[in-house]
């Protein structure tokens, strides 16, 4: 899944194509879905008693509801997307279930699989540069700001793990090189902003010298960019940002208990042109769900940040930690889509939530005066 975000074709708004979707149906959601509820529902059985895993639920439930008044012409087709996220986040339980070495293996290969297409795409950008000078990938990263987002996670990622061989760590680091490299040409600053703090606040749960040295580091350097002032961080203004979101405001201002939907079309014009969703994850959901919506977003998310850093001395706890700070920043400016087909964001968003899982069924299964 996370390699065919950014090679497979895409359909239209970047959306995923038939033959990723298919492929995802046929090795991701139905097996998935298959082991969830065999084997006594040995995972659905682990996951059901944690807190988060039912404010997950009641989320997907209320959306599910909201297709009632959202009077879509497909609204089967929103079904589809939620069982989608609800396949992924069992999927990726049923896979794990918290084993350290398989997260560990799996980020690992999916790390190094991106790291390879970015070098791809760097190159073909420095030989064939785009019109706007910010480069893009294929499939669903064909915008500057979802490859930025995606690419930035994955860096982060690879960041957090422990490796212990050399040859491993080395082709990581490389990796990392080359995922931030491709960033930069983005020129997405949200994520220059994301990747900034989730730097600068590792020390809190990546103990060492070597991360307090880069994010002091880090530190100077943004200061020293506030006194003289890059001109690729300034002359795109704010990017319409707030001008979405006034307009966002307003479509909540008319529907703020229910919303208008889960997945209902919207169209917010802004200097004369047509944006079909908000660019910020909070304003999106209660656009579509309401206060609701809102509301359970909210608890879900704070509740995965608790989890992380409660397990900050175990690596899923650092990589929800990393993932979880760097998001918090990036999805207030674009990638609003939460409960859609697989997109960057779900790298994201769905990506903690599984991990968190993992390491609340593993405290179920200790006694209890073993927990830390």
């Amino acid at each position: 899944m996370m390699l065919g975000m950014v090679i497979m074709p895409a359909g239209v708004s970047f959306n995923p194509g038939k033959a990723y979707q298919n492929s995802l149906v046929l090795f991701l959601y139905l097996p998935a879905l298959v082991l969830s509820f065999t084997q006594g529902a040995r995972v659905w059985r682990q996951l059901w008693p944690l807190p988060v895993f039912r404010v997950f639920l009641a989320l997907l439930a209320w959306a599910l509801v909201s297709l009632s008044w959202g009077h879509l012409p497909h609204p089967s087709n929103e079904v589809g997307r939620l069982l989608s996220v609800f396949a992924f986040v069992m999927g990726w339980h049923a896979y794990t279930a918290g084993d350290v070495a398989r997260i560990r293996q799996l980020l690992l290969a999916a790390g190094l699989g991106i790291g390879a297409c970015a070098i791809y795409y760097c190159i073909a950008f420095v030989i064939t540069p785009v019109q706007d000078g910010r480069i893009v990938g294929e499939g669903t990263i064909g915008t500057a700001n979802y490859a930025a987002a995606l690419m930035g996670v994955v860096a982060l990622w690879l960041s957090q793990l422990d490796l212990t061989d050399r040859r491993w760590s080395v082709a990581r680091y490389a990796a990392m090189a080359v995922l931030l490299l491709f960033v930069g040409l983005t020129e997405t600053r949200s994520v220059w902003l994301g990747l900034a703090l989730a730097v600068v606040l590792m020390p809190l749960w990546q103990p060492g010298r070597a991360h307090r040295w880069l994010a002091g580091t880090l530190v100077v350097l943004a200061a020293v960019m506030l006194l003289w002032p890059a001109s690729m961080l300034t002359e795109r203004g704010t990017s319409l940002r707030p001008e979405l979101a006034m307009q966002a405001l307003h479509l909540i201002v008319q529907h703020p208990l229910i919303g208008l939907g889960q997945g209902a079309p919207i169209s917010l014009i802004v200097n004369g042109a047509a944006y079909t969703h908000t660019h910020n994850l909070l304003t999106q959901v209660t656009v579509e769900l309401g206060l609701p919506g809102l509301l359970l977003t909210v608890a879900m998310w704070l509740m995965i940040g608790w989890q992380g850093w409660r397990h900050r001395g175990a690596l899923p706890g650092r990589l929800v930690l990393a993932i979880w700070v760097y998001a918090s920043v990036v999805l207030q400016f674009d990638m609003p889509q939460m409960l859609d087909s697989p997109r960057p964001a779900w790298l994201l968003i769905w990506l903690p939530m599984g991990l968190v899982l993992g390491l609340m069924a593993g405290d179920r299964s200790k006694p209890a005066n073993s927990i830390q």
